[in-house]
């Protein structure tokens, strides 16, 4: 299950700011951020999920927002038409701002949908649809509740998050060379890198490692992929980073 670390500080230059674990199944075909949905014109990029067409995790600029699907734990029965993918729903609330209502027919899901205003949780459980709005500070989501003291990984992990300095803007690119007159540096996420690097010391499939690998009925699934935002009133930054099942942090921000 993926894992979402998020800091939302109201009246900041940078208001949201989240680092997002992607798991799935290893050989599930995906590509790296772009604009893959000519629908949604350039402004809209995301993580392109191949065998199902929709997004992991999505951006949007004019205005900028960006938003990140989690899978939940609840296996709610099919809707009568068949599901449809919780890949629509980042690529939905990144373009247009809203987030689901009614009834949906995907699989159970949380939603993280962020703007220069806040961060905003849509959950689906199967069983009902609920919307919070995050409090200033730093929050995690799993497939559970938001930071929920019940997943092992979240008990372990969010107090330790809130006890560092949260990032304060965007990351630099991947070589640590700005990729913009006005990127951050990597120090600005050091303390969260930092405590990532920490956690892989646990055996990857440990109930509290954050970045993930389990052989599950001979396929090999994990944390896949590493993704660093951060939003502004008008700019959206993602910095991402493909990730090794055997190490998966080696050679990252060193």
């Amino acid at each position: 299950m993926c894992t979402v670390v998020v800091s939302v500080a109201p009246g900041s230059a940078w208001p949201v700011v989240f680092l997002g674990l992607r798991d799935e199944v290893a050989d599930r075909p995906w590509d790296a951020p772009a604009a893959w949905w000519p629908e949604l014109g350039d402004r809209v990029e995301g993580v392109r999920d191949r065998e199902a067409g929709g997004a992991w995790l999505a951006t949007a600029t004019a205005p900028a927002r960006a938003s990140v699907v989690l899978n939940r734990r609840e296996e709610p029965a099919p809707p009568a038409g068949g599901w449809t993918t919780r890949g629509a729903l980042p690529l939905s609330a990144a373009a247009s701002g809203a987030l689901p209502g009614g009834r949906p027919t995907t699989r159970a899901f949380n939603l993280l949908a962020a703007d220069a205003d806040g961060a905003r949780v849509a959950s689906w459980d199967g069983a009902g649809l609920t919307t919070e709005t995050l409090a200033p500070g730093v929050h995690v989501l799993t497939h559970g509740s938001t930071d929920d003291l019940d997943v092992p990984r979240v008990a372990r992990w969010l107090p330790r998050f809130r006890g560092v300095e949260a990032p304060t803007g965007p990351p630099t690119g991947p070589a640590g060379a700005s990729t913009g007159p006005d990127d951050g540096d990597r120090g600005r996420w050091e303390p969260w890198l930092a405590l990532l690097r920490e956690s892989t010391e646990l055996p990857a499939d440990h109930d509290e490692a954050l970045v993930r690998a389990d052989l599950l009925d001979g396929r090999w699934f994990g944390s896949l992929s590493l993704s660093l935002v951060a939003v502004s009133a008008d700019q959206v930054r993602h910095e991402h980073h493909r990730l090794d099942r055997a190490s998966p942090l080696v050679g990252h921000f060193a």
